[in-house]
């Protein structure tokens, strides 16, 4: 059996990691044990989990590989699960959800540290 991937985390990307499965979780209708899972998800579980991972990718401007370690997999499982998903953002649903849930994750946390807020020039 191999060992799970598992590299330090800072508090603060653990706490918004484990925000963004929460609100999936809760909002897909599947456990965050579920989504944690070190052994093969369901496919409810592994949508979920592909879901958050594109949130946090997205939500907090993380680069793929600070997303992977922050829940624990390799940039590469977090590449495709960020590809997958914004693929799949055709569907109108899909993306209503989405948006809805950065405006959640974004309305806890606020906007990502190293965005530049809008400041008008002045006169």
């Amino acid at each position: 059996m191999r060992s799970p991937y598992r590299v330090a985390v800072s508090e603060e990307d653990r706490k918004k990691a484990d925000l963004v499965i929460q609100i999936v979780a809760l909002r897909f209708g599947v456990s965050v044990a579920a989504i944690n899972r070190d052994c093969r998800l369901s496919a409810d579980a592994l949508r979920a989990r592909r879901v958050a991972m594109y949130l946090a990718y997205v939500s907090f401007d993380w680069p793929q590989e600070r997303v992977g370690h922050a829940f624990g997999v390799n940039r590469q499982t977090t590449s495709t699960a960020c590809r997958k998903i914004e693929d799949a953002r055709e569907n109108r649903e899909l993306n209503d959800l989405l948006e809805e849930l950065e405006g959640a994750i974004h309305a806890i946390v606020g906007a990502p540290v190293d965005a530049t807020p809008d400041v008008p020039e002045a006169a």
